[in-house]
């Protein structure tokens, strides 16, 4: 019966080891088949597959969106350079969900934090965050940090502002400085990553006033007043 490796694809396809697996085979595709008969017990080119196992086949290329983009593993962030790789990317479904999400993105920055080598989204990101009243309002205190100071001070903070629980109106003043960040220091998709994980926060349940689009509408407005700008001087000269 192909009940059972459909469990195991299903529980398989969680780890870290699909993800890695899968970028091989498409890089690969005459891999696929050998892929597919040792995980699976595909049929051989004698025999022709019965059709629960061609389903469970095709079903193994099908990214299940529900689960992280990037797996689960237990090695640390800082010894594994694929799945870094792969929370670093910021990619829209056909869905609509951009994925990563945004929490898995700002863990992926708390994780490697330790590193020389942090990506600059990251600091710029967490460092406004030390800037707003909430979190201490010091980002030059976390910006002249040592490396392990920092990975330490991350982690600290963190469990200090969260492990008592937080107030309704805590929790709106932490999403509004992150909404404000979201604009100032980064990009495009990922203030869209935000927007999607504030949006799915529903803050009017707890009565907050925090704007989730108001990142991406500020940059537009940016944007717009350049142009208009760069026309203008156009049209005088």
């Amino acid at each position: 019966s192909a009940a059972p490796r459909l469990a195991f694809a299903n529980r398989w396809r969680r780890s870290s080891n699909y993800w890695r697996a899968m970028q091989v085979v498409a890089r690969c595709p005459a891999l696929l088949a050998v892929f597919l008969s040792a995980v699976f017990g595909a049929a051989t080119d004698e025999v022709e597959a019965p059709v629960e196992d061609r389903q469970l086949a095709v079903a193994v290329g099908v990214e299940d969106l529900e689960m992280p983009m990037c797996g689960f593993s237990k090695t640390r962030l800082e010894e594994d350079p694929i799945r870094r790789t792969c929370l670093r990317q910021c990619r829209i479904e056909p869905d609509g969900q951009i994925r990563p999400t945004f929490p898995e993105w700002e863990s992926y920055c708390r994780e490697t934090a330790g590193m020389d080598l942090w990506d600059d989204e990251c600091q710029d990101y967490l460092a406004c965050t030390f800037g707003c009243d909430v979190w201490g309002g010091d980002r030059e205190k976390f910006l002249g940090m040592n490396v392990p100071e920092r990975y330490e001070y991350l982690g600290d903070t963190k469990a200090d502002m969260y492990s008592a629980g937080i107030t309704q109106e805590r929790r709106c003043v932490l999403e509004k400085c992150h909404s404000y960040c979201a604009r100032a220091a980064l990009g495009t998709c990922r203030e869209s990553q935000f927007r999607q994980q504030c949006l799915a926060g529903n803050p009017a349940l707890y009565d907050c006033d925090v704007d989730c689009s108001s990142a991406e509408r500020v940059r537009l407005k940016g944007a717009l007043l350049s142009l208009l700008a760069v026309v203008i001087g156009a049209a005088l000269h």
